[in-house]
């Protein structure tokens, strides 16, 4: 009896990533190598490794100081012969880093259940998207996943979806089409986690808990977060300050200077990393740093949240879960049916840096806060403390998550 032999780490790494390659638009930029290596749960050097046998097949191109780039798909023929089904996946070419990781979850979803993903840029969602989509229907699309969009282009989507060809697995719940979206709309944008943040900063003593994110009327999602924010706040008698801003550089700035004289006692629970960083940003430009004058919590766990000054403390969302589940309703909307995810997964706050208090989670302290899951990082890496020195501070072993690096023991200091 002949046994398949077992993949090498870096032929399945190679594999993942070949799968996203082809999701991608020809002319997408691949995520990082330390990114990657973070998804795929591997060192860097195994994800070199992989990218090397896809840059020396064309699939790939690197170009020194801006990324590596998607130079060309591999023959989708021989894949349509074997897949189950054929998805078109559209991609708007404004996509920020959010989209890229849920494309990457699309990618992975499509690999396990054997579908064919097919992708193509759009610039809007009027005739252009329509176009996109013909030219789908004619390759043997059975339905489209549209894995991102900006809330202010909500109208447009909702006249594209209804005058699109084919079905169209949304990633947003858009009224009037609750059935294309790949999440029921009761649990639609549910989360504990704006209220488990308010519990972390009050367990640490701060009385002004503040909330920024996007000055948007059409975002769903954060007309839920704001209701839990100003329940708890109003709840616990805690005035509620919230900053709305627009894009670009001046509103946030503004903010900061509202905001200074709080320096000390501001706890900030932001929208997403995005708004964070540039909250960050603007900080700084008056002298103010984190967690020193403000705590600043942010969400998606993006690659820039790793990499700031300091590392953000972020909710690490189950994109594993939101490509799976944006996948499956494609294929139920290519049958005819509907087949949504009905419960969200519970959240994950990674503590690093710019929110304080790392020196006090303990078991104790996460009993405090059953509403999400806290998981301290250093470096990237998940570490539990596991004594105390003389003087307070932390004794900590380091859990890598990459594969093959080595276990270290390490001093952290109260932050």
């Amino acid at each position: 009896m002949n046994v398949a032999p077992t993949q090498l780490k870096y032929q399945r790494v190679e594999t993942e990533i070949r799968q996203l390659a082809h999701t991608l638009p020809l002319g997408a930029k691949l995520p990082a190598e330390r990114d990657l290596a973070v998804s795929y749960n591997c060192n860097f050097l195994t994800v070199r490794k992989a990218l090397k046998q896809l840059v020396d097949d064309g699939t790939i191109v690197r170009r020194i100081g801006s990324g590596t780039f998607i130079a060309r798909h591999h023959s989708a023929a021989a894949d349509a012969a074997e897949a189950d089904e054929r998805i078109g996946l559209l991609v708007y070419q404004g996509s920020n880093a959010y989209a890229y990781r849920v494309m990457q979850s699309i990618a992975h979803a499509g690999l396990k259940q054997n579908a064919d993903l097919q992708s193509g840029w759009v610039q809007d969602f009027g005739e252009d998207a329509l176009a996109q989509a013909e030219q789908f229907r004619k390759d043997g699309c059975g339905a489209l996943i549209l894995p991102w969009f900006p809330h202010e282009r909500v109208e447009e989507v909702r006249q594209f979806v209804m005058r699109c060809p084919l079905p169209v697995s949304l990633a947003m719940l858009i009224p009037g089409l609750e059935k294309n979206c790949f999440v029921e709309p009761g649990v639609f944008g549910l989360s504990t986690a704006i209220e488990g943040f308010c519990r972390y900063y009050r367990l640490l003593g701060h009385q002004r808990i503040a909330m920024i994110g996007p000055d948007s009327t059409h975002d769903i999602i954060l007309q839920k977060r704001l209701t839990s924010f100003i329940c708890y706040t109003s709840r616990e008698n805690l005035p509620s300050p919230c900053g709305l801003v627009a894009p670009g550089a001046q509103g946030m700035d503004q903010l900061a200077e509202r905001w200074k004289p709080y320096r000390g006692d501001l706890a900030i629970i932001s929208y997403d990393d995005e708004h964070a960083l540039r909250f960050m940003t603007a900080m700084h430009k008056i002298g103010l740093s984190a967690p020193e004058d403000y705590c600043i919590v942010g969400y998606n766990d993006t690659e820039a949240s790793r990499y700031s000054d300091p590392p953000l403390s972020t909710v690490h969302q189950n994109f594993d879960s939101i490509g799976h589940g944006l996948l499956k309703s494609a294929l139920a909307l290519a049958d005819g049916k509907v087949d949504q995810n009905s419960e969200v997964s519970r959240p994950q706050m990674l503590v690093r840096a710019s929110c304080g208090g790392r020196h006090k989670i303990t078991d104790a302290f996460r009993s405090l806060i059953p509403e999400m899951d806290i998981i301290l990082e250093n470096n990237g890496h998940p570490y539990e403390p596991t004594a105390l020195t003389a003087n307070g501070d932390s004794k900590t072993t380091e859990i890598p998550i990459a594969a093959g690096a080595p276990q270290t023991t390490t001093q952290t200091t109260n932050s």
